[in-house]
């Protein structure tokens, strides 16, 4: 009788010392989930070598700097996320139809222009600009976009109609922080040739505020236009007060003249597939640095 009820005391000590190590285990596990100290357990198990020093510190203590250093993003990719959340906007100019309804060119002008235009017409390709036009400033978009910048574009397709005031305020809208209008030029003499990049001027009251912001990125949008084509620029920078899409537009914007259509050899080259790519390119190559600067 002495010796069974030995047993028994024995086979319940052994059920009793089972559920305090079941229960340790269960701690452990918590512990590790919740991030609260490590159990005696989890330090204890064979399976996991713990230095003394590493048992002693919480695991919700400070990260040290050389952790914080190895986390941190490299300079390259900090500089791709300033300009990930900045809306660009790429206006392709004209439209196939165009709308010769009057429009005011501006909040604080009486004059009137044509809503908008259908653009002029290659001498020797016989595109019609506002096809060009699209053309390139889809490639920028491309660009643009595998760099992780946000692109919005007043048209995708010829068949639309939306004045050049409308365009303004899409992009006002949208809270840009750049508005990139794509067109072609167009002169009477055929020799005439070269891109050149508009801003609006500071002389109008309206738009005041973004003439110096719109000024710089048209500064880096040429530079980079000739670094990346090889060409020189036909008229350069020029602020202008005539143009509807300016004078309506509260957010900085520029105008990019390709080429001039109207000269045979640059009509041909504008509409090959690598100098468009160049073109896209140097575009892509300016805005972005415009908003690195912001």
């Amino acid at each position: 009788m002495f010796v069974g009820k030995r047993v028994m005391r024995l086979a319940a000590m052994g059920v009793l010392v089972l559920l305090v190590g079941l229960l340790a285990a269960c701690g452990g596990e918590q512990a590790a989930v919740e991030g609260q100290a490590i159990s005696l357990s989890a330090v204890e198990s064979p399976a996991v070598s713990v230095p003394p020093a590493a048992a002693a510190v919480a695991p919700t203590a400070e990260p040290t700097l050389a952790a914080v250093q190895e986390l941190a993003p490299e300079p390259e990719l900090v500089e791709s996320l300033a300009v990930a959340h900045k809306l660009v906007m790429l206006d392709p100019g004209h439209q196939r139809h165009g709308n010769n309804a009057p429009e005011a060119v501006g909040p604080d002008t009486r004059e009137m222009k044509p809503k908008v235009s259908s653009g002029t017409v290659g001498v020797r390709t016989k595109k019609p600009e506002y096809v060009l036009n699209l053309e390139v400033s889809l490639l920028i978009k491309a660009e643009l976009v595998s760099r992780g910048i946000e692109v919005a574009m007043t048209r995708e397709t010829h068949e639309v109609d939306i004045s050049n005031k409308q365009r303004a305020d899409m992009a006002n809208e949208a809270g840009a922080a750049l508005v990139v209008r794509i067109h072609a030029d167009g002169d009477s003499s055929p020799k005439t040739s070269g891109f050149s990049v508009l801003y609006p001027s500071a002389s109008l009251a309206a738009v005041k505020p973004i003439a110096a912001a719109s000024k710089q990125a048209a500064g880096f949008i040429a530079d980079e236009l000739t670094a990346k084509t090889g060409t020189s620029s036909g008229r350069g920078l020029s602020a202008r007060s005539d143009l509807s899409g300016f004078n309506w537009s509260k957010v900085p914007v520029v105008l990019v003249e390709l080429g001039f259509m109207t000269n045979p050899e640059e009509d041909e080259r504008l509409s090959a597939a690598e100098y468009q790519k160049k073109l896209a390119v140097g575009i892509a190559d300016g805005i972005e640095q415009y908003l690195n600067k912001k």
